[in-house]
């Protein structure tokens, strides 16, 4: 490209594309509505239950996002570095507001994002951070929930957000069998709100956009059995835009075997919710196939015979699920996402 143009370098053209989008994204925020928009949220934490809250600043070609008001650092490896809650408050406003500008340092710079020293989402050393991802991917829906006061009809709904990653470490039931230690990751998504104009997205990870390996890849490196991998019916919201589903998946150690795996899940306790009259999304669960309940973060054993089964949550619903167009029920009925009787009762459906 240099030898096509002639030019000796390209920061001329660098400095262009970064000054342009800028512009752009002040102009694009300079076309929302001025004032001041606030939102809270309640999600699970580690062992116990953690208040988000933020405030949206709108003046002119400005947004200042203030997460004042959120709860303080836990002792758990939940906790956010600041830089990685407003790597996620940006992501969350420019999806909304400047989806078309190129994403680049110029971009993001408009938004300002602040938080207070020391709280669950701005921790400071030496607290642990190891699984920052399952308040941080949390952080999107929160700040879509005060951005909805300023732009109706325009976010999702909360979805299922945090990924629900299982860590296993495969381990011989025999210490003498010599069989070797393996180690496994998956990544696993449950659903996303519904949208404005769509349903929502099934087993699809925002905001993080990461997707997983097939489950046959997954047992050839590692000595365990994926029994269920398939779509949760009826766990999307109910609305007249319906939810994404989150996914049912059973795994059981082989012969020879036991594994503990680190839970590392949200939304078990707090449903994604529904916007301007949908439901909520169905509520995740962690429990053994026979139903015994585990916990939803931790290291936990599952011994050789016994099958961990995740239940992961829906996205919430959008729109009175009174609007939803009745062929859409009947179509939702006829691929077994949801049942006639979740039709009957959150649709009114017969």
């Amino acid at each position: 490209m240099l030898d096509e143009f002639d030019i000796d370098n390209i920061d001329g053209l660098s400095n262009f594309i970064i000054d342009t989008s800028r512009k752009a994204t002040h102009e694009a925020i300079s076309k929302v509505a001025d004032g001041s928009f606030a939102h809270t949220m309640q999600v699970d934490g580690y062992d116990a239950p953690v208040h988000m809250e933020v405030r949206l600043d709108i003046k002119g070609d400005t947004l200042l996002a203030d997460f004042a008001g959120t709860s303080g650092m836990s002792k758990f490896g939940v906790n956010c570095p600041e830089v990685y809650t407003r790597a996620y408050a940006c992501y969350g406003l420019k999806c909304a507001i400047a989806p078309q500008v190129p994403n680049n340092t110029g971009s993001l710079e408009p938004f300002q994002i602040t938080a207070p020293d020391g709280c669950i989402l701005a921790a400071k050393r030496p607290a642990p951070v190891s699984v920052r991802h399952v308040m941080g991917h949390l952080v999107p829906d929160v700040v879509l929930g005060a951005l909805h006061k300023a732009m109706p009809d325009t976010v999702p709904a909360e979805g299922a957000s945090a990924l629900w990653n299982i860590q296993i470490s495969a381990r011989a039931s025999d210490l003498n069998s010599n069989l070797p230690n393996r180690e496994v990751l998956m990544f696993n998504s449950g659903g996303t709100g519904a949208r404005p104009a769509h349903d929502g997205l099934s087993a699809t990870a925002f905001p993080s956009g990461v997707s997983t390996m097939s489950v046959e890849a997954t047992e050839h490196v590692g000595p365990i059995t994926v029994w269920r991998k398939d779509l949760r019916a009826g766990s999307g919201g109910a609305g007249a835009l319906r939810g994404g589903l989150g996914q049912t998946i059973e795994i059981e150690p082989r012969d020879g075997y036991d594994f503990y795996f680190n839970a590392m899940f949200d939304r078990v306790h707090n449903a994604a919710r529904g916007r301007d009259g949908g439901n909520p999304g169905a509520l995740g669960r962690v429990e053994l196939s026979d139903g015994t309940a585990l916990r939803s973060k931790g290291r936990q054993l599952i011994k050789n015979g016994r099958r961990l089964r995740l239940s992961l949550p829906g996205g919430g619903g959008y729109g009175a699920p009174s609007n939803r167009d009745k062929s859409q029920v009947a179509a939702d009925i006829a691929a077994g996402l949801i049942t006639p009787e979740q039709a009957k009762s959150d649709y009114g459906y017969e």
